[in-house]
């Protein structure tokens, strides 16, 4: 069967629909993609998401691979020239090709390594954490833990934010089509609203945020009824109770991978395991 690569690509409103397309036959959904996708590809304040595509014989989208610019690392101990995070992997079940998911994320990897030394942070579910690993390089961090908090209770946060603080991409976060958010600049806290089988519950998305960004976001108070959960990694971080995995929908791994320079991978995972990583940083709600 013949293949054809995209080069590494910036997205653009054109090029959406195909992609689309293609997710919603990998991972069907009730919501509607392609307002998400227009938001996180387009309108992120650090840049266009960059991809690359694999055409089957007959010039169909068969694999996507994504991944979208991040702040950059806080107090980093290594200059890099962009963070990303690894979003979207999309291989179609019908194409037939064994190793699209390497080769896309491979072609992609090659171009920014010429670029200079590039940070790349993921959050991997038990289907792709092996692939990533093994396959394509990344370093594991360790699982994310889940925990629920009663209503009018927050996690108790006393690490440093693994990224940079922007405000830019506060406010471009909270703004995700359809999603409600909220923001309580005491607590220096944002959640959104998501629900689980008909019942209200809110996302921290973080806390322990300068009260003052916070509220220039200019979102209302989020409800003191409604439980919470909060999804992280790293020391200093406690209140609620631990979420077991077995009803969890997966575990979530942490990974990283340095590229262009191997050497400054070690300093990155130190570093890492000191910082807080929290529903900011990743897209799952």
């Amino acid at each position: 069967m013949g293949l054809r690569l995209s080069p590494p690509t910036a997205a653009t409103a054109e090029a959406l629909p195909e992609i689309v397309a293609l997710l919603d036959r990998v991972f069907p959904q009730d919501r509607p993609r392609a307002p998400d996708l227009e938001w996180q590809y387009l309108r992120n304040p650090a840049g266009p998401a960059r991809y690359v595509n694999a055409y089957g014989e007959s010039g169909a989208l068969i694999a996507h691979y994504a991944l979208l610019p991040t702040p950059p690392l806080a107090d980093s101990p290594a200059e890099f020239v962009g963070t990303y995070f690894s979003l979207n992997t999309a291989v179609d079940s019908d194409a037939g090709v064994p190793g699209l998911m390497v080769a896309t994320a491979r072609a992609l990897f090659r171009k920014l390594q010429e670029e200079g030394p590039t940070l790349l942070l993921g959050v991997a579910n038990e289907n792709s954490f092996q692939g990533f690993v093994r396959m394509l390089g990344f370093r594991s961090l360790g699982r994310l833990v889940l925990t629920a908090h009663v209503p009018g209770t927050w996690p108790a946060v006393s690490t440093p934010r693994a990224l940079t603080l922007d405000a830019a991409h506060l406010k471009w976060r909270t703004g995700r089509p359809g999603v409600s958010a909220y923001g309580d600049p005491v607590r220096g806290a944002l959640t959104v609203r998501r629900h689980h089988r008909g019942l209200p519950l809110d996302a921290v998305l973080s806390t322990g945020l300068p009260g003052e960004v916070v509220a220039r976001i200019g979102l209302p108070r989020p409800a003191m009824w409604t439980p919470r959960l909060y999804a992280s990694f790293g020391p200093g971080i406690g209140g609620g109770v631990q979420v077991p995995e077995r009803v969890r929908p997966s575990p979530l791994e942490y990974i990283v991978r340095v590229l262009g320079d191997a050497a400054l991978t070690e300093p990155v995972v130190r570093h890492l395991a000191t910082r807080r990583f929290e529903f900011l940083d990743f897209d799952v709600v």
